[in-house]
Order: C-alpha cells, then sequence, then structure tokens
C-alpha cells in the first residue's frame, strides 16, 4: 500500500519524466502480481492449495506448505513456475513448510 501512495504522490507532483518511470513501476508490479496469481492458482488446482509465490528483480520464492516434496511434485512444481512467471529454473526457490 505504502508504494501506491508513493506512486499516487508522484503522478499528481513530479514532473513528466518522473510520472513515466512511476507509471512504469506500476505496470511491472501489476504485471508481478498477475503471474504470482496465475501461478498460485495453478498450483492449488495442482494440489498446494496454500502455495505462496513472490517474485521479486532476482528470484521467484515458492512456499508450500507441506513438510516435503517428492521429486515429482517438486519438478511439478518448478514446471508450473517457470511457465507462468518465465523465469529461468536457477532462479526457482522452493521451501516447503510443516503443517
Amino acid at each position: 500500500i505504502h508504494r501506491w501512495l508513493e506512486f499516487r504522490r508522484v503522478l499528481f507532483r513530479s514532473d513528466e519524466a518522473s510520472k513515466q518511470d512511476a507509471i512504469s513501476e506500476m505496470v511491472n508490479m501489476t504485471k508481478r502480481m498477475e503471474q504470482e496469481t496465475s501461478a498460485e492458482t495453478q498450483l492449488s488446482a495442482k494440489g498446494f492449495p496454500d502455495a505462496i509465490v513472490t517474485i521479486s528483480d532476482n528470484s521467484v520464492d515458492v512456499t508450500i506448505n507441506t513438510p516435503s516434496l517428492t521429486d515429482v511434485q517438486r519438478t511439478q512444481i518448478e514446471d508450473i513456475i517457470t511457465r507462468k512467471t518465465g523465469c529461468d529454473l536457477s532462479k526457482v526457490v522452493i521451501t516447503t513448510t510443516a503443517k
């Protein structure tokens, strides 16, 4: 929410270049949020209902609410994340949590 308030301030009180930068950043944030939601929805459909996906500049973090994953499950998650986010597999970090 703080980021959105900052964007709003920049849009109303800044020069044109700053406004364009703020708009660009808002578009990028929206795209990331859509990718996160899309990946979480797909993970839920594949049996991981409480998955949390967070995309940053350097990685995609995936938290799965289970104590462990089989190799098949891990591969399935990796496939979903790379398809939905376009991120390279080497940047995907999967963490499991115990219920």
